[in-house]
């Protein structure tokens, strides 16, 4: 991506940002959480092309442990909530107050923590393949992770990604999270307390997450606009770019009176 970097320091950790589009007087700015793999060159142009889209202002992450930001090893077995709980910080250090929130993957599930928690200044959110419960299609990819960052045998976009962070980034993640699912993770009651506008999207051949995330999803937070995409796996950005700038630009003018 080739926003305006900024760096932020939170919680004793330099994280890198960018502004991928400038903010505007007045209006909401959207912020962009990645996948538990990612970082913010994954988001592959979509915060541009929504802020740019909307006349918003569009800034996105590293979190800790990824990407250009500090790295973190191991990551605590609550560093999902963890993270939900730093962004009110990370948005006061980039001088943001009212804002939407966009993840995908790991990020969603961050997005609705944080959406949970009517915290002020929050307007909207945007899930995309966000995990809610205990899930054995995800399951499954974490063992496959944790094996090959074992061998050392990661695909090359990590270290495209992560640098020198990519092995330690995908054993720390699929560590926590086998903890956190042996536990019998679920956050479901818990999104109970969202109030402010919702879009859930989720693929119907997600790899990474069975369907019933989204359902899970649509009971807890009956007013949400929750979509299951047809012919769509877990990176529906990636995949249809078209139709996810389309479908959350639409509902982003609507929620933010844009």
């Amino acid at each position: 991506m080739s926003g305006r970097a900024v760096s932020i320091a939170v919680d004793g950790a330099r994280l890198h940002g960018e502004w991928c589009a400038e903010p505007a007087a007045g209006r909401p700015a959207l912020v962009f959480l990645h996948d538990g793999l990612g970082s913010v060159e994954n988001w592959r142009g979509l915060p541009a092309r929504i802020g740019r889209r909307l006349g918003t202002g569009a800034f996105a992450y590293d979190r800790w442990g990824y990407g250009r930001s500090d790295g973190r090893a191991p990551f605590p077995i609550d560093f999902i909530e963890q993270e939900a709980a730093r962004l009110p910080g990370i948005l006061r250090s980039a001088g943001i107050v009212d804002h939407a929130v966009i993840g995908h993957s790991d990020g969603g599930t961050i997005a609705l923590l944080y959406a949970a928690e009517n915290p002020p200044g929050l307007h909207a959110t945007v899930s995309l393949s966000a995990h809610v419960h205990r899930d054995p299609l995800a399951e499954a990819h974490l063992h496959r992770f944790a094996k090959r960052a074992s061998e050392r045998s990661l695909p090359e976009w990590m270290s495209r990604f992560h640098g020198g962070k990519a092995v330690d980034v995908a054993a720390c993640w699929s560590a926590a999270w086998l903890e956190v699912f042996a536990a019998d993770w679920d956050i479901v009651p818990v999104l109970s307390g969202i109030a402010a506008p919702l879009l859930a999207l989720h693929g119907a051949k997600d790899a990474y997450g069975v369907p019933g995330q989204l359902e899970s999803i649509a009971r807890a937070v009956p007013h949400a606009d929750a979509r299951l995409l047809p012919d769509i796996d877990h990176f529906p950005h990636l995949e249809d770019p078209a139709g996810t700038v389309a479908a959350i630009a639409a509902f982003l003018s609507d929620a933010l009176r844009l």
